[in-house]
């Protein structure tokens, strides 16, 4: 079975998705104002990595560009024409600033953004059509997954890449092949390599998000940090974070104890330096080693004179 088809929603999309896909807007990532002493110190950073990064199937942290993903292609529908486009732009804009594999020209979308004015409808509607859009979950797990709980809320489908170029789908029962070197279909795990407690050659990756937003909590907001909060979710498999971090972060808008968040206006350099950080970091080691990576990478930008 190919992902194409395990995760297709387009039918789901085409009441309110253009017939054609007009060329996306310029857009550009302006850099934001850097964190300040107070907000990187103690733990301000190794948290906002655990608050930014779920670990996928694999125990891994996972991103864009694993295995033979082709890149991020989003989708957005539910706002007029020119806004559908410049969200869709900017999380393109903040995909190639950060180093995340974008596909370019005619492409298969992989991230559907969705404003609907009943968010819940729309994930059951999605649910309906194929309950894999949820990501890796098992069956006990599958109502707190259909539950809307925030205002912008992403569900992930990863797959796991083994030491020998196999790729499968991250799913309970069974694991769906995506590909392996012989071609051949196993709902098998792909191996990784033993005998070291640093890593095993495997990795995860990200090979399609979903994400809706409450239509009706958007209102008044600044499109910009909207599009940024989606972009944000859009590249990395994040936690649902209750509480505000030390560290500024978009995805800290509209959280109910981040009222001194609600001036951002976009993207923080905590978002960006994160995700460099890993677009770049070593995702074959353990969990631990994936983290210290990005903290270190994340604490050399910080001081970068």
């Amino acid at each position: 079975m190919k992902i194409a088809t395990a995760v297709s929603i387009l039918a789901v999309l085409t009441l309110t998705a253009p017939s054609s896909s007009p060329p996306l807007p310029e857009v550009t990532v302006e850099a934001p104002r850097p964190p300040t002493p107070e907000e990187l110190a103690g733990h301000a950073v190794s948290d906002f990595i655990v608050a930014h990064a779920a670990p996928a199937f694999s125990g891994q942290l996972a991103r864009w560009g694993v295995g033979r993903d082709p890149g991020i292609c989003p989708l957005t529908v539910g706002l007029s024409p020119s806004f559908n486009d410049f969200v869709s732009a900017r999380v393109l804009a903040v995909a190639a600033n950060v180093g995340a594999p974008i596909q370019t020209g005619r492409c298969t979308h992989n991230v559907y953004i969705i404003f609907a004015t009943d968010p819940q409808k729309a994930l059951a509607d999605m649910v309906k059509q194929n309950e894999q859009i949820l990501g890796f979950h098992y069956p006990a797990q599958t109502s707190d997954l259909e539950r809307i709980t925030r205002p912008i809320q992403g569900w992930y489908v990863t797959s796991t890449h083994g030491a020998w170029g196999g790729e499968t789908i991250d799913e309970a029962i069974p694991v769906l092949p995506l590909w392996n070197p012989r071609d051949t279909f196993s709902a098998q795990q792909p191996p990784g390599l033993a005998g070291s407690r640093l890593g095993s050659d495997m990795s995860s990756g990200i090979i399609n998000v979903l994400i809706i937003a409450d239509a009706k909590k958007m209102v008044g907001r600044p499109i910009g940090a909207i599009a940024d909060y989606v972009a944000v979710l859009t590249l990395t498999q994040s936690y649902k974070a209750e509480l505000c971090g030390t560290l500024p972060s978009i995805t800290d808008l509209m959280l109910a104890n981040c009222h001194e968040r609600e001036k951002l206006t976009g993207i923080t350099a905590g978002d960006l330096s994160f995700l460099r950080a890993l677009y770049k970091a070593d995702i074959e080691a353990v969990l631990p080693l994936e983290r210290s990576d990005i903290n270190n990478i994340m604490m050399r930008q910080f001081h970068r004179p």
